[in-house]
């Protein structure tokens, strides 16, 4: 299986050669079809609008589908937000379902709101302005809603749930046919209020302001949101987190060295911290991360640049998971040398992804969450498929 971040990015199959995160060691004989049936199921009580918005495959063309399943592709407006002119809502009722053919596109989300519709915007270029869940002055903000993301090319379908950013009252799940069946849970009821009550007991515990992840309305949490997107609108919020632990890690490995198999019998590489730069055998550096890249895993020495080398792209997939699972220091073998038991047991870790994860069945809780130690299992949400039939999103 691919990454979702190298995965979602890429705009076809020749921009993906090797995947960096878990090893997909088989890829399909033939190419998938241009098309997949989508169902959206709404297994809630109350009627939601969803929205699919994307890249056209081929043309790179920023799009949204109507509900018929026709194309719509933006056109640049003559001024910034301008509101999107044309209502690709799609209707579902409760306990209702909407039916329509999947084309192929990329970096694409499927999103839900409940009881309401969502509002997109235009900026020149074109380029769709998409709900923000962070920001106060969002037209959408203290609307509930949610997504999940998927790429289809001619490859195959990747889609996941993702809590990399948010989760809600608004869970999905997926069930994509094709070559098998890959079934992909939505979190439980009431998981939201179960992660928020758990960040305000970290906050109390360690003093970091992980209550302040939880934005809540007159009815309650309305989402509970990552630290780093916390970080975009509060630069001073958990800035200095890791600092210790990276210092623990960078004195560790300037006596010691650090095994990486970036897997899939691609090799394992050592290196060593050297005048404070993380230096492998194959050349690939990393300088001392700050909060901010651990959190984001594409920042500082973290960035995704796509003129690195495959090698430093699994060293980076694996390096990044490990300091966000907090397993880099108590282990000198990554990813194999901890198994999921051992996730987030030092008190610097990256709480978001524990909590969240003790609270839902499968999900990415970071952007490299699907690195994980050979023969463990995929915790990630993904489901992938080289010949795609049939992908059924359902919401509660």
């Amino acid at each position: 299986m691919v990454t979702r971040r190298s995965f979602l990015t890429a705009a076809g199959a020749a921009a993906l050669t090797v995947p960096f995160g878990r090893g997909l060691l088989g890829r399909p004989a033939s190419a998938a079809a241009a098309t997949c049936a989508l169902t959206l199921a709404n297994h809630g009580s109350s009627p939601v609008n969803a929205y699919i918005t994307g890249r056209e495959q081929g043309t790179d063309k920023p799009m949204l589908l109507r509900a018929d399943g026709t194309p719509y592709h933006l056109e640049s407006p003559s001024a910034p937000q301008t509101p999107l002119p044309v209502d690709c809502s799609i209707p579902i009722g409760a306990g209702g379902e909407a039916n329509l053919a999947l084309v192929q596109m990329y970096a694409a989300r499927i999103y839900f709101v409940k009881n309401d519709t969502l509002d997109f915007y235009v900026n020149p270029g074109p380029a769709l302005v998409e709900p923000a869940f962070a920001n106060p002055s969002d037209a959408n903000y203290q609307k509930t809603w949610s997504f999940c993301e998927f790429t289809y090319n001619p490859e195959q379908l990747f889609a996941n749930i993702s809590y990399v950013d948010l989760l809600t009252a608004l869970p999905i799940g997926l069930e994509l046919v094709g070559d098998s069946t890959h079934t992909v849970a939505p979190a439980p009821a009431g998981a939201v209020d179960a992660v928020a009550d758990a960040l305000v007991a970290q906050k109390n515990a360690d003093g970091q302001p992980w209550d302040e992840l939880v934005i809540r309305s007159d009815n309650g949490v309305l989402r509970v949101i990552a630290p780093q997107d916390h970080m975009a609108s509060d630069s001073g919020a958990f800035a200095s987190y890791w600092d210790d632990y990276v210092g623990r890690v960078w004195d560790k490995y300037a006596g010691t060295d650090l095994t990486v198999d970036i897997q899939g019998g691609r090799g394992v590489f050592t290196g060593r911290v050297n005048g404070g730069v993380l230096t492998f055998n194959d050349g690939s550096t990393f300088t001392r991360p700050a909060s901010k890249d651990i959190f984001t895993c594409n920042d500082g020495p973290f960035a995704n640049n796509p003129s690195d080398s495959d090698i430093k792209k699994g060293l980076l997939a694996r390096i990044a998971a490990a300091f966000n699972r907090s397993t880099i220091l108590s282990s000198a073998d990554q990813p194999n040398g901890t198994p999921e038991s051992g996730f987030y047991q030092d008190a610097t870790t990256n709480h978001w992804a524990r909590i969240v994860h003790a609270h839902t069945p499968i999900g990415y809780a970071f952007p490299y969450d699907d690195v994980c130690p050979d023969g463990q299992p995929d915790v990630s949400g993904a489901a992938s498929d080289g010949d795609p039939q049939h992908l059924t999103v359902t919401v509660a």
